[in-house]
């Protein structure tokens, strides 16, 4: 018997298979404490200039608060906004070298010949929101203030490298090491930069975490998809996803408890080392990766292993001449494969297609996931907000693939997505522009979800990983530019949520050009993609 009825006699959607996908659901968890982390760690605050900085206002009977904004009131310069507020200055001073903080008061600064410089004895912070930061601890002010943009642009370097790292490695040493190997990167990363000693450290660290990360959840959507039935991989592989939404409220809570960002990064770090140590001991091989290989026999006893668990009778030996036969040989030649699907135009504007989908997927989430703090709202309750819409979204994946199909979620969620983003231009900062940056938020996040599971489907076995790979790359360029591209805020604070927008509208209308693979197994050879391919070109030729 061939591979696809084997797995269906142990099981393909029993108890091993719901068990590995809460067990593989942890790294996923724990991915989103690592990408989001910043937000807490590099909080934004209000800063000026230190001054005075060896007064303690005791002779003044103020509290360590209290002295503080003295100091800023008597030595910052200051403009008043279009609401006669008061605005001070972040990177100039007065000069009151000499001029003692008791008589500063008597000082009318309006009428006052004093010089404004720049700072020259550091900064003061307002830590009522935000203690403890790598901006405070580094002071990655006025100059440098760029740097934590540098920061979380690195990490998603690292998921481009992670990507690469995934598509090679997964093919060559196979799924479950990759995954062994990643999380180890990601424990190892994570808790060296807790102790980084300056930012540029920090940023390495942050690369290499990246690396991890990205490739482990890779290599998860992999093993899982192959693991399963057609019908029930996006049911399984959503639940998973359910946990990344999770990971919000897990984090907010825990920053707003470890309100130290050294002793935070401990905190999201340290969990990966019992979840290594599951894995190792509970995660089995890929047996369609083994029976691509030609380890056939080691194939057959992870799926021996996979029935017993689920209650089923042990499969038999997969007949030889099935594995043998000239589609299955095509298949096992893996660069040969390769040659055929980049000599058929239709396949590689496919695939350019989803490389830009996921580069399009990628700017919208990471972008209305970091930029919740400049929504009007607190930045907890907002980042607690921006998590909890992705839960109801990942249980709307688990069935809505399979009543509309993967292109009709994808293209309709992306264009309904865009939208929203496009109409917060319409409204003010506040609660109501929030929702609706929130409602596209919901919406990205189904897409998203449902053109991981799609975009696996479209592949054979043994270039799976690659082109997986191939798409998560994509992703990574347009998560690498989100930072800068929220810098665009300063220009006008409306511009990031319009490209986001056109962004989303456009590549979720080009989603009419993918085939669908509702309820389809998995292609295996050359031709079973030319099959697939051919169906959507024949449906757009009969439309015309």
């Amino acid at each position: 018997m061939d591979f696809h009825e084997s797995l269906k006699l142990a099981g393909n959607f029993g108890r091993y298979q719901k068990a590995l996908t809460l067990l593989l659901g942890a790294p996923i968890l724990l991915a989103c404490l690592q990408i989001y982390v910043q937000v807490f760690a590099a909080g934004k605050s209000d800063h000026w200039c230190q001054s005075w900085e060896n007064e303690d206002c005791k002779d003044l009977n103020l509290t360590e608060f209290q002295c503080e904004h003295l100091k800023r009131k008597l030595s910052i310069p200051y403009t008043l906004d279009d609401d006669n507020e008061t605005v001070y200055g972040h990177c100039e001073k007065y000069n009151v070298t000499g001029i003692p903080l008791e008589t500063a008061a008597l000082i009318d600064k309006k009428d006052t010949s004093l010089e404004e410089i720049p700072c020259d004895s550091g900064w003061a912070h307002d830590k009522s929101t935000f203690p403890s930061t790598i901006i405070i601890d580094f002071e990655l002010v006025c100059g440098q203030s760029y740097l934590p943009n540098v920061a979380q642009s690195a990490y998603f370097a690292g998921y481009f490298v992670g990507s690469i790292v995934c598509g090679l490695s997964a093919d060559i040493i196979g799924r479950r090491w990759t995954i062994i190997s990643s999380i180890t990167m990601t424990f190892a990363a994570g808790m060296a930069n807790a102790f980084s000693p300056n930012m540029w450290m920090y940023i390495v660290l942050r690369f290499f975490t990246g690396v991890g990360v990205r490739a482990t959840n890779t290599c998860i959507i992999i093993l899982t998809s192959e693991l399963v039935s057609p019908t029930k991989r996006t049911t399984l592989l959503n639940s998973t996803f359910v946990l990344w939404g999770v990971g919000y409220f897990v984090l907010a809570g825990l920053a707003k408890l470890i309100t130290n960002w050294r002793f935070l990064q401990l905190a999201i770090s340290l969990p990966c080392l019992p979840v290594l140590i599951t894995v190792i001991l509970f995660v089995v091989e890929s047996p369609l990766w083994l029976s691509a290989k030609e380890r056939l026999d080691e194939a057959e006893k992870v799926l021996q292993k996979v029935a017993k668990f689920n209650g089923k009778t042990p499969t038999g030996k997969i007949s030889q001449p099935a594995k043998q036969s000239p589609q299955m040989m095509e298949t096992l030649k893996t660069k040969e494969l390769l040659k055929d699907l980049l000599r058929s135009p239709h396949v590689i504007l496919i695939t350019l297609n989803m490389c830009f989908n996921w580069f399009v997927q990628s700017v919208v989430y990471y972008g209305l996931s970091l930029s919740t703090s400049s929504l009007g709202i607190d930045p907890y309750i907002s980042f607690i907000v921006s998590g909890a819409i992705e839960i109801p979204a990942y249980m709307v994946c688990m069935f809505l693939p399979e009543l509309i199909g993967r292109k009709g979620s994808t293209g309709v969620t992306m264009v309904l997505g865009g939208i929203s983003c496009c109409l917060t231009l319409l409204l003010p900062l506040g609660v109501w522009r929030a929702l609706l940056a929130m409602a596209g938020k919901f919406c990205i996040s189904i897409s998203f979800s449902v053109v991981c599971t799609w975009s696996a489907e479209l592949y054979p076995t043994t270039v799976r990983t690659s082109a997986m790979g191939l798409f998560s790359m994509s992703s990574r360029v347009g998560a690498i530019l989100v930072p800068f591209m929220l810098i665009m805020e300063d220009v006008w604070p409306s511009l990031p949520l319009l490209i986001m927008g056109c962004l989303s509208i456009t590549a979720g209308l080009l989603c009419i050009f993918f085939p669908e693979t509702k309820g389809r197994p998995m292609p295996s050879t050359f031709e079973d993609i030319k099959k697939l391919y051919r169906n959507v070109s024949d449906r757009q030729r009969n439309q015309h």
